[in-house]
C-alpha cells in the first residue's frame, strides 16, 4: 500500500490532482480487454485510437480546449499506446514457435529463465500431480530436432524438490510436453515438465546476493515461535515459502493479506530512512534522491518484481525524480503515472489481481484518508484517527476486487489492521536490519531478530484472534453483478452526507452486530462432553475422536488443509495420538498438511498397499511413523478401544481396501453416560460390506459413518444389520457425484430419524448420555 500519512498538525488538505486519472483508467481498460484478443485486433485498435486523436488535435486551438479536448486527447493517446504495447507483445508471442507447438501439444526441449519464485500448486494434493508452478520465459525451444530461438513467457508445471528452490534469473534446460494455456493472452504455453532441471546456470551476482539475504533472514527467524518464524520473512520480503496454510487463511479472513505481500508500505519505510539520512546530513536533493533510488533497486532485488512491488517502485521513482528536480510531490499524480508506465512496460499487469489491489489500496489512502483523518482528529487522538483512516480507506478502495477473490465482504479487516498498524513498521524495519546483520554476523542476527519478532508475534495474534470472530465477513456474489453492487454501495457511502450517511452507518452497525449477538446467544461449540465430531470438510471424511486435554484421534482428513485445520482448532485439538487414513483417495488423505500444521501425531494407521506419495511425504517430514492396519488388530488409546475389522486379504480396489474401525468409548468412572460404539467404514462398497455383515461386532452400533459418502453402491442388508442409533453421512454440498444417493438416504432415514449430513448440518458432534448418544450441530460455510 501507499506510504504512511504525515503526523504533523492538522491542516487543510490540498485538492487532489486527478488529471491523469482518466488516461490511467483508459489505458488499463483498453489493455485488459485487448489481452484476450489477437495482435491484429490490438494493433488495429491502437491505430484507430491514434487516428481519432489526430482528427481531434486541431481542436486544441479552441479557447475552451482545456475543459474537454486536452483530457480526451490524453485518454486517446494513452489508450492507443496501451493497445499498441499489447499488439506488439501479442505479435511476438504469435510469431514464436511456442504457440504452434502448444496447439499441437508437442513434446519439447527448451532452455528457460525463471522469472519469479516457484509457488506451490493450488488445490488438492493428488498423487503424481504438479507440485510447483513457475513463471519463466524461453531462450530457445526445440521439437522434432528443430531448435528455434524464442523469448516468450511460459508457465512451468513441475514436480520434484529440485524445482522448489530455483531463484529468479536461473537458467535451466528441461524436457516436457507443451500444452495451450487455459486463456488467451501473453502466456500461450504451459510446459508439463518431465524430470528434474538440467544444466542449471545460477543468476547473476546481485540476484544471488539477494537470495542469500532472504535465506539468512529465514535462518535468523527460525528461532522465533510458530507462526512468527514464517511471518517475519513474509512481512519483510514477501517470502511465504515457510508459511502454513492455516496462518495464510487467517490473514485472508481478516483482510491482512497485504502484510504478507510486499508493497508500498515496506518501501515507504526503507526510502523514508534513506531520505531521512539525506536530510540529516544536509545532502543536496539529487544525492538524497540517488540514495532513495539505490534503496528502491535493492528492494526490488530482494522482494522480487511482483506487481505490487513494481507499482510501489515506479511510484517511488517518480516521487524521487520530483524531489531531485525540486518539485513538490503529488501522490495521486505519481500513482496514475506509474499505472500508465507499468502497463506500457508489462501489459499483463492489467489482469493481475495483485496489481489491482495495490493500486486501489494506494488510491484509497491518497484520496480518502487525509480528509477522514482530519475530520476524526477532533474526536480521536490524531495517531488513532490516522490509523483508522488509512485502514478503512485502503479496505474501501479494494472492496470491488476483494469480492471477486473471496466472495465476501469483511468488516473485521478494519479493526484488525488498525490493531496491527502500530507494530507493522517495527516488524518491517527491524526485519530489514536483521537481514542486513545476518549477511555479516548470523549469530547476532539470531538474537536481534527477537526485536521485530515480538512485533510479528503481535501481528500474528491479531490475525489469529480476529479470524475467530464470528461473522467477521458476509457472503457476497463473486461475479460481475457482485462487483457492480459492491462498487455502487461504496460510492453511495462515500457521496452520502448528513442524515443519509448517519442512517447508512447505523444500518451497517446493525448488520454487523446482530449476527454476532445471535452467535454468542447460540449454544457453545464444541458441546461439553463431546466424543466424536464429524468435521464439515466438503466432499470428504474427517472424524475426530476426543481423548481430552487437547488430544484426539483423527480418522481421515478431507481434501482441504484449511478446513480440517480450522475444525481441529475450533475443537481445541493440539496433538493427535493416532491418525487413521482409511485409504489413499484425496478426499480422505489430501489434507495431511493441515492436520500436522503445528500438531504432532504419534503414528499413522494405513491399509496394506497404501500408495499416496503426497500424504506419505507430509508424514515423513513430520516424522510420523506408518503402521499397517490388518483385520484383528486392536488399539487402545485413552477411553477408546479400536478394533480393525477390515481390510482382509482379497480386497482389490482402493475403496474396498479401506480401513474399517469399530471404536468403543468407555466412560470415566464418575460419568453417568453409557458406553458408546462407532462404526467408521471409510469408502467400502458392496463386496466388503457383504463380507462384514456377518460380523457380530457391527450389530447394534450407536453411530454409523455411512460408507462412501452415501453412494449408491451399498449393501442394504449390511446397513440394516448395524441398527444404528445415529448415522452421519460426510458429503460435500452440490458435489458432482450425486452423493448421497436418494435411495441410500431413504434407507438411512428409515433406520433412524437421527440421520445427519455434513452438507445440510455442518459440523456434527456426538455426546454420550445416560440414555444414549445425543447430537449437536453447527452450521458452517465451506464456499
Amino acid at each position: 500500500m501507499g506510504s504512511t500519512l504525515g503526523t504533523d498538525a492538522p491542516r487543510a488538505a490540498a485538492p487532489t490532482d486527478i488529471r491523469l486519472l482518466a488516461p490511467a483508467v483508459g489505458t488499463w481498460l483498453c489493455t485488459a480487454v485487448l489481452l484476450g484478443s489477437q495482435s491484429t485486433t490490438a494493433l488495429t485498435t491502437g491505430a484507430a485510437l491514434l487516428g481519432c486523436a489526430l482528427v481531434l488535435s486541431p481542436a486544441l486551438r479552441l479557447p475552451s480546449s482545456d475543459l474537454w479536448v486536452t483530457p480526451v486527447l490524453a485518454v486517446l493517446v494513452c489508450a492507443a499506446a496501451g493497445a499498441l504495447a499489447v499488439g506488439a507483445r501479442l505479435a511476438g508471442v504469435e510469431a514464436s514457435p511456442v504457440a504452434e507447438l502448444a496447439e499441437r501439444e508437442s513434446g519439447v526441449t527448451s532452455e528457460v529463465v525463471v522469472s519469479l519464485d516457484p509457488r506451490p500448486r493450488d488445490g488438492d494434493a493428488l498423487p503424481g500431480r504438479v507440485e510447483h508452478v513457475i513463471e519463466a520465459h524461453t531462450v530457445w525451444v526445440a521439437s522434432d530436432g528443430e531448435r528455434s530461438r524464442s523469448r516468450v513467457p511460459v508457465v512451468l508445471l513441475t514436480s520434484g524438490p529440485e524445482w522448489g528452490g530455483l531463484v529468479p534469473g536461473t537458467t535451466v534446460e528441461l524436457s516436457g510436453r507443451l500444452v495451450p494455456a487455459e486463456e488467451p493472452g501473453l502466456v500461450r504455453g504451459l510446459v508439463l515438465v518431465r524430470g528434474p532441471p538440467e544444466d542449471v546456470e545460477p543468476p547473476g551476482t546481485p540476484r544471488m546476493l539477494a537470495e542469500v539475504a532472504r535465506e539468512r533472514l529465514r535462518d535468523a527467524a527460525a528461532s522465533l515461535p510458530e507462526p512468527a518464524n514464517a511471518l517475519l520473512p513474509a512481512m519483510v520480503v514477501g517470502d511465504v515459502s515457510e508459511l502454513a496454510d492455516a496462518t495464510a487463511e487467517d490473514f485472508r479472513d481478516t483482510g491482512m493479506t497485504h502484510l504478507l505481500t510486499v508493497s508500498g508500505a515496506n518501501l515507504a519505510v526503507l526510502t523514508g530512512v534513506a531520505l531521512g539520512f539525506g536530510r540529516w546530513f544536509g545532502w543536496p536533493p539529487w544525492l538524497t534522491a540517488s540514495a532513495g533510488a539505490v534503496t528502491i533497486a535493492v528492494f526490488i532485488l530482494v522482494a522480487r518484481a511482483e506487481p505490487s512491488v513494481l507499482r510501489a517502485a515506479v511510484m517511488g521513482g517518480i516521487a524521487l525524480l520530483a524531489l531531485a528536480l525540486g518539485r513538490r510531490r503529488a501522490g495521486f499524480t505519481a500513482l496514475a503515472a506509474s499505472v500508465v508506465g507499468l502497463l506500457l512496460f508489462d501489459p499483463s499487469l492489467a489482469r493481475s489481481y495483485g496489481f489491482a489491489l495495490s493500486v486501489l489500496a494506494t488510491a484509497g489512502i491518497l484520496v480518502l484518508a487525509p480528509g477522514w483523518r482530519d475530520a476524526w482528529s477532533a474526536r480521536l487522538p490524531r495517531w488513532l484517527a490516522e490509523a483508522v483512516a488509512v485502514a478503512l480507506a485502503a479496505h474501501v478502495g479494494c472492496v470491488p476486487v476483494l469480492v471477486l477473490l473471496s466472495a465476501e465482504v469483511s468488516w473485521i479487516a478494519v479493526p484488525a489492521n488498525v490493531l496491527a498498524s502500530p507494530v507493522t513498521p517495527v516488524a518491517t524495519m527491524g526485519g530489514f536490519v536483521v537481514m542486513g546483520l545476518a549477511l555479516v554476523w548470523p549469530a547476532a542476527a539470531a538474537v536481534v531478530v527477537w526485536l521485530p519478532g515480538v512485533a510479528v508475534i503481535g501481528v500474528g495474534a491479531v490475525a489469529t484472534h480476529a479470524a475467530r470472530v464470528p461473522h467477521g465477513a458476509f457472503s457476497w456474489r463473486d461475479d460481475f453483478l457482485g462487483v457492480v453492487a459492491a462498487a455502487v454501495l461504496v460510492l453511495v457511502f462515500l457521496t452520502a452526507r448528513g442524515r443519509v450517511r448517519r442512517v447508512l452507518c447505523a444500518l451497517g452497525v446493525v448488520v454487523v452486530v446482530v449476527p454476532v449477538l445471535l452467535h454468542w446467544l447460540a449454544p457453545p461449540w464444541p458441546p461439553a462432553g463431546w466424543t466424536v465430531v464429524a468435521c464439515d470438510v466438503g466432499q470428504g471424511d474427517a472424524f475426530v475422536l476426543s481423548l481430552g486435554d487437547g488430544r484426539a484421534l483423527l480418522v481421515d482428513t478431507g481434501a482441504r488443509p484449511t478446513l480440517v485445520d480450522g475444525c481441529l482448532r475450533d475443537l481445541g485439538v493440539r496433538s493427535l495420538a493416532l491418525l487413521v487414513l482409511t485409504h489413499g483417495d484425496v478426499d480422505h488423505d489430501g489434507a495431511v498438511a493441515g492436520v500436522l500444521a503445528g500438531r504432532a501425531s504419534g503414528a499413522a494407521l494405513v491399509p496394506g498397499g497404501y500408495d499416496s506419495p503426497e500424504a506419505e511425504r507430509e508424514l515423513a517430514e513430520s516424522s510420523v511413523p506408518l503402521r499397517t492396519a490388518e483385520a484383528g488388530q486392536r488399539w487402545e488409546v485413552g477411553p477408546w478401544h479400536l478394533d480393525v475389522l477390515w481390510p482382509r486379504g482379497g480386497a482389490r480396489d482402493s475403496n474396498d481396501n479401506s480401513v474399517v474401525l469399530l471404536a468403543r468409548w468407555v466412560p470415566p468412572p464418575d460419568s453417568s453416560a453409557r458406553p458408546m460404539t462407532a462404526l467408521l467404514t471409510g469408502d467400502i462398497e458392496e463386496p466388503a460390506q457383504r463380507a462384514l455383515r456377518g460380523e457380530h461386532a457391527i450389530r447394534g452400533v450407536d453411530l454409523l459413518k455411512t460408507p462412501h459418502h452415501g453412494a449408491k453402491t451399498q449393501d442394504a442388508d449390511f446397513l440394516t444389520a448395524t441398527r444404528p442409533r445415529v448415522t452421519i453421512t460426510s458429503v460435500g454440498e452440490d458435489n458432482p457425484h450425486g452423493h448421497p444417493d436418494p435411495g441410500t438416504w431413504s434407507l438411512l432415514t428409515s433406520l433412524t430419524r437421527a440421520s445427519y449430513r455434513t452438507d445440510l448440518h455442518g459440523d456434527i458432534a456426538v455426546v454420550p448420555g445416560p440414555d444414549g448418544p445425543e447430537v449437536a450441530v453447527r452450521a458452517t460455510s465451506q464456499e
